[in-house]
């Protein structure tokens, strides 16, 4: 009986297939396997702090300490908007390395090449493309991509470049303040003090600069936090839940459910 009902539903299935016009069709197949290439490339992620995360040191306990996050699929638009983003990365480095043939004073940084001359040993080069760079702090356990380094009228600065939509681009003023803690980490790993921030309209590619300048004071109080949420995953306890545990910092977060059990 139940496999009846199985073939059953299946031609029911069928039969609405084929009244669907076969433009919708492909449409609805087209952004379903879009979807299913990303769930097979799915992978849980590594076990070492990330500079755009550092924000809840209960949330990275859990990444370090291999917690799987919630489950969670992604629809084919935020794939896409992820891959858009993507592509506004790669074309914009690519527009900063054209600056000086184009008579600009500013000049691309190879980052390997900068890691080597300053002889900072610490810091491992994962993987390389054309425009990123994949780094990792030993001395920290910290993994980050590297948007780029440039020289620009003598002085030297990283690169950080972000895409958003027209609504929160034509309303920022400044460095949103979620990113402060990558800029510090960042900084730490690279020895140096000022990052770029370039923020791109991901609709009409307008863009806005701003600078943010770490201090040490920043940087020591960033390595505190490190230390400290490593000694919890020394001792395998769970971090206490930050006092601003709220809607506007926990929304995103992929460790809700196991943060809930933990109370």
């Amino acid at each position: 009986m139940a496999r009846n009902s199985l073939k059953s539903v299946s031609r029911l299935i069928d039969i609405a297939n084929t009244n669907v016009p076969v433009e919708e069709q492909f449409r609805t197949d087209l952004c379903r396997s879009i979807e299913i290439t990303d769930e097979k490339s799915a992978r849980l992620p590594s076990q070492t702090f990330k500079p755009s995360s550092m924000t809840c040191k209960r949330g990275c306990y859990y990444q370090i300490m291999g917690v799987k996050p919630d489950e969670s699929k992604s629809t084919y638009t935020m794939i896409g908007i992820c891959d858009s983003g993507t592509d506004i990365h790669v074309r914009t480095q690519k527009a900063v390395m054209q600056m000086k043939e184009n008579g600009m004073d500013c000049e691309w940084v190879d980052v390997e090449e900068y890691v080597k001359a300053n002889e900072l040993n610490y810091l491992e080069i994962k993987s390389k493309t054309d425009t990123e760079t994949k780094l990792y702090d030993t001395r920290y356990n910290i993994s980050f991509m590297c948007d780029g380094i440039i020289k620009y009228k003598g002085k030297l600065y990283i690169l950080e470049i972000k895409t958003e939509t027209s609504g929160k681009w034509y309303s920022r003023t400044g460095v949103n303040p979620k990113h402060y803690n990558q800029a510090i980490s960042y900084s730490n790993s690279l020895k140096l003090n000022d990052v770029i921030f370039l923020y791109i309209d991901r609709d009409m590619s307008n863009k806005k600069a701003y600078l943010y300048h770490v201090t040490d004071d920043m940087r020591a109080s960033l390595v505190d936090f490190i230390k400290d949420t490593q000694g919890y995953v020394d001792r395998k306890v769970v971090p206490p839940k930050p006092e601003d545990a709220g809607r506007s910092k926990c929304t995103y977060c992929s460790y809700q459910n196991q943060c809930k059990k933990d109370g």
